[in-house]
């Protein structure tokens, strides 16, 4: 089954697009374009406010060659396995629990 591409917003009558616009107007995450340039050492556009509509064309052109962003660091807040992360209010809990069965254990 064939599915239809994602219909984007008219690209505005304007000279000039901020990052924000451009990744909206092209339907990606600013993390995946900024990625994306930095790993294809291609540069699009003067950078912060001044992309212009032939800018936003050409991203809109290349969206497709975008990979998803995965942050090394925090994996996106994903775990090994792709679950997601559990936060430190959780983790603290959990550590606690653990603390609590081994006192237990040993106090027995």
């Amino acid at each position: 089954m064939e599915t239809k591409p994602k219909r984007l917003e008219p690209i505005p009558a304007k000279r000039y697009f901020t990052v924000e616009e451009l990744c909206r107007l092209a339907d990606i995450n600013e993390e995946e374009f900024i990625h994306w340039q930095h790993s294809n050492g291609i540069i699009i556009g003067y950078g912060g406010q001044h992309y212009t509509r032939s800018d936003v064309i050409k991203v809109r052109q290349l969206s497709k060659s975008f990979m998803p962003y995965l942050d090394p660091f925090t994996r996106n807040k994903r775990d090994i396995y792709g679950n997601p992360a559990i936060d430190a209010i959780e983790t603290h809990r959990h550590i606690e629990s653990v603390i609590n069965n081994m006192t237990d254990a040993l106090a027995k």
